[in-house]
C-alpha cells in the first residue's frame, strides 16, 4: 500500500490541530474554573529564552498553512503571511480551525505531484535550505508540526491543566 504525501501532510495536520484544539479548550475551562486570567496560561514559557504558548499556536498554524501552500507550488514570494494574532483562547481556537480548513483545502493531486519539486526556503540570516517535496514533508514539516504542538501541550501541563495523551492525539 502506498500513502500519498497529501494524506501524510493533511492527515497529520488535521489530527495535530484536533489535539491542539482539545488542549486549548481544556485550558480555557481550567482558567475559568480556577479564576485565573487566560494570559497566565497564554504567556507561559518552558524557559525564559523560549516563546510562549500563544506564540507556539500562532506560529504552528501559519507554518502549516505555508507548508501546504509550498507543497501546492506557491511561489516563495506568494506564500500566505498570517499576522501573529490571537490574544485569547477563543481567538486561538478559531485560528486553529481556520488554518485547519486552509490546509484541508489544498489540492491533493498537486501535493502528490510535487514530491520531487525543489523547495528552497530561508532557515536563518542569509541561510537557505533546499529539499525535495517528499523530504520537506517528512523531514521538515512533520517534525516542526509535532515539536510546536508538543510544546503547547507541555506548557499547559506545566500550568496544571488536566490534559492527557488522548487530548494530544486529537481523540
Amino acid at each position: 500500500m502506498t500513502i500519498a504525501l497529501s494524506q501524510i501532510l493533511k492527515g497529520s495536520t488535521a489530527q495535530a490541530f484536533r489535539g491542539l484544539t482539545n488542549t486549548l479548550t481544556k485550558a480555557k475551562a481550567a482558567a475559568e474554573a480556577a479564576g485565573i486570567a487566560e494570559d497566565a496560561y497564554l504567556a507561559a514559557r518552558l524557559f525564559p529564552d523560549m516563546n510562549d504558548l500563544k506564540w507556539q499556536v500562532q506560529m504552528i498554524t501559519e507554518f502549516a498553512v505555508r507548508g501546504a501552500a509550498r507543497m501546492t507550488g506557491t511561489a516563495p514570494d506568494k506564500l500566505p503571511n498570517m499576522p501573529m494574532e490571537g490574544e485569547t483562547f477563543d481567538a486561538l481556537i478559531e485560528r486553529v480551525a481556520e488554518c485547519a480548513a486552509k490546509v484541508a483545502a489544498a489540492d491533493d493531486a498537486t501535493i502528490d505531484g510535487n514530491a520531487d519539486m525543489k523547495i528552497s526556503m530561508p532557515v536563518g540570516p542569509e541561510q537557505t535550505m533546499e529539499l525535495d517535496g517528499q523530504t520537506y514533508v517528512l523531514s521538515f514539516f512533520l517534525p516542526n508540526l509535532f515539536f510546536h504542538i508538543t510544546t503547547a501541550y507541555n506548557l499547559l501541563r506545566m500550568q496544571g491543566v488536566a490534559v492527557g495523551k488522548r487530548d494530544y492525539m486529537g481523540m
